[in-house]
């Protein structure tokens, strides 16, 4: 702490101005400075609201390098105070060599924000930064922190790189696998301005890793490369990818390819052994309207993996009912809800036997969210008849099917149902004024109905 001695000498030395807010800003800087007691306090110093607490800890750290160090003194770069900018510029030329590339490497964000940070012009110090993260003894470090970075710093990097290297190849091999999208979107924009002989094999391997949104754009720049692009395309029509499948089957008529064929050429082998193969069956059944036989239907539906099950409910065409009541069993929740969607489609003559009889069998044991579900299936007016029904059917548990039913009576304002007999809604109407005038329903539970 080589200043804070003399910085708490020249605070109290200062003679009293008189002015309320120069005197009380010289007693806070005197209390902040008086509570330092080390390097981290040091830091935080740093970002004072007081300007003399804050130069005081710019020239303390000025003389203790360190990355942290480097992080501070780059935010007071764009410090408020002249003065402070000054100190804090003499201080960062010290980490501007390749000795310091550690530092500078730790301190990427804050030499990024620099910027669009406009109180002084930063753009001498980012470029002598920039420089020396270009020298070609560093590239090994650079290229370390590169892998392990994502967002902005491994996209700064990216170009940073790319800017210099003479291996190319290499370089875009590596971030094309990087784990940072945006990079990887960049490095097969890149490679579009490769000779094709390089570009091709570097996006065919990348194709292959997983993220659907970088690999649509890696085949819609691998197509042109290729002199035959149907191996690729035939891949593509059953990738487990929607826009992958959708970029295929906007390709295929080009290259004389036939969706269908393709399909159909698949469902002639054996059932897909993962999810990958699966979803992308199943998915360009859906997308052609090709309806699956049951042996096909049956192993997708009984798949041990939800989200095949769950890309199968929409390939159930009507006449498979069965299959799609058996899908409101389902222990995945989305799987029950996608089933719940599609049999809003069905009559619900169709539907009454076994709604009725899975609600009866399976009220307790069901979870809320999915007895409601199950209710929002019938009619309103069946959604009544049920109550009632359910209400007259056991006695001995008349307070917990009343409790139901005035719930579900006070959500009523107005009665869609083009499905229920108006002889039918007379009868529900009448039970409902006969559990009113018992004194069982509250008053005016009638008038909601009409």
């Amino acid at each position: 702490m080589k200043h804070l001695k003399e910085w708490l000498e020249r605070l109290k030395s200062r003679p009293v101005s008189g002015d309320y807010w120069e005197d009380r800003r010289r007693h806070e800087a005197l209390e902040a400075l008086a509570a330092c007691t080390g390097y981290g306090d040091w830091l935080t110093l740093s970002t004072h609201g007081n300007g003399f607490a804050r130069e005081a800890a710019v020239r303390e750290l000025s003389e203790q390098p360190s990355p942290e160090t480097l992080v501070a003194l780059l935010e007071r770069l764009n410090d408020w105070v002249p003065q402070i900018r000054q100190l804090a510029y003499e201080a960062v030329q010290r980490y501007l060599a390749p000795e310091h590339v550690r530092a500078l490497l730790h301190a990427l964000p804050a030499l990024m924000a620099l910027a669009e940070r406009q109180r002084a012009d930063h753009g001498p110090t980012l470029a002598v930064a920039r420089a020396v993260l270009q020298v070609p003894e560093l590239r090994m470090d650079v290229e370390v922190a590169f892998a392990t970075r994502h967002g902005k710093a491994a996209r700064f990097l990216f170009t940073l790189l790319q800017e210099v290297s003479v291996e190319p190849v290499a370089l875009l091999r590596m971030a094309l696998a990087h784990r940072e999208m945006t990079v990887r979107q960049m490095a097969v924009k890149a490679c579009k301005v490769l000779p094709a002989e390089q570009a091709r094999p570097l996006l065919l391997e990348a194709f292959d890793k997983p993220g659907a949104s970088v690999r649509v754009v890696v085949l819609h720049a691998l197509l042109p490369l290729l002199d035959d692009t149907r191996p690729v395309l035939r891949a593509a029509l059953l990738d487990a990818s929607p826009s992958i499948r959708a970029l295929a089957r906007w390709a295929a008529p080009r290259e004389q390819l036939d969706a269908h064929s393709v399909l159909m050429a698949r469902l002639h082998q054996p059932h897909p052994v993962n999810k990958r193969d699966w979803m992308g069956l199943l998915g360009l059944s859906h997308e052609l309207a090709v309806e699956l036989d049951e042996s096909w239907i049956s192993a997708a539906m009984l798949s041990g993996i939800s989200s095949v099950r769950l890309a199968a409910v929409p390939c159930l065409s009507k006449n498979r009912l069965a299959h799609r009541l058996m899908a409101l069993s389902d222990s995945a929740d989305k799987v029950f809800a996608k089933a719940v969607e599609h049999l809003r489609e069905e009559p619900w003559a169709v539907l009454q036997a076994d709604l009725d009889m899975r609600l009866d069998r399976d009220w307790y044991v069901l979870p809320p969210e999915r007895r409601e579900a199950l209710m929002h299936l019938r009619p309103r007016w069946q959604q009544l008849a049920y109550w009632l029904r359910r209400l007259d059917a056991a006695p001995q548990e008349r307070q917990h099917w009343l409790m139901h039913l005035k719930n579900w009576l006070s959500q009523q304002y107005l009665m869609v149902d083009p499905v229920t007999h108006p002889v039918e809604r007379t009868a529900l109407i009448e039970r409902v004024q006969q559990l009113e005038s018992a004194g069982l329903l509250p008053e005016g539970s009638t008038k909601r109905l009409r």
